[in-house]
């Protein structure tokens, strides 16, 4: 046998790691990020509505009872926060007035919306049993007289 050595007899001790560190600036990182994190709700737009100098805001009860039909410039359309196709809006609307009588309609579209397509969603609004559609528009506000 050989004189050389590469092992010594004595033991070493295990190395080890402390996760408990780890894990607590983890859970101060998740609590800083939610505390000034900013969330947008879901189905929140930025819509460019039309102004309007005589429009004037649903009262209480109606706003109550009302259904938002939005239409984006890219041709979307939102049933209360919810994408539907056009062909899927009639039965739609149909379903939310079987469900609450008293609704109303408030079309949203925007500005650069064409006036034949918020033609055809008031034809469909009308064809699902509505007597009519509100249009949602910007009230301005008054020129000071001078």
């Amino acid at each position: 046998m050989s004189a050389l050595s590469f092992r010594d007899g004595r033991r070493r001790p295990p190395v080890t790691l402390n996760m408990t560190p780890l894990i607590d600036v983890l859970f101060l990182f998740i609590i800083f990020f939610m505390l000034t994190g900013t969330f947008k709700r879901v189905g929140e737009l930025e819509l460019q509505l039309p102004d309007s100098e005589t429009a004037t805001p649903a009262a209480g009860e109606e706003a109550a009872h009302q259904l938002d039909l939005v239409a984006t410039e890219d041709g979307r359309l939102l049933l209360d926060g919810s994408a539907v196709a056009l062909p899927g809006l009639k039965a739609a609307l149909a379903a939310a007035l079987r469900e609450d009588p008293a609704s109303r309609v408030m079309i949203k579209a925007e500005a650069g919306v064409t006036h034949g397509r918020v033609v055809v969603l008031l034809d469909i609004v009308r064809g699902a049993g509505f007597r009519g559609a509100g249009i949602g528009t910007y009230t301005k506000a008054p020129a000071a007289a001078p």
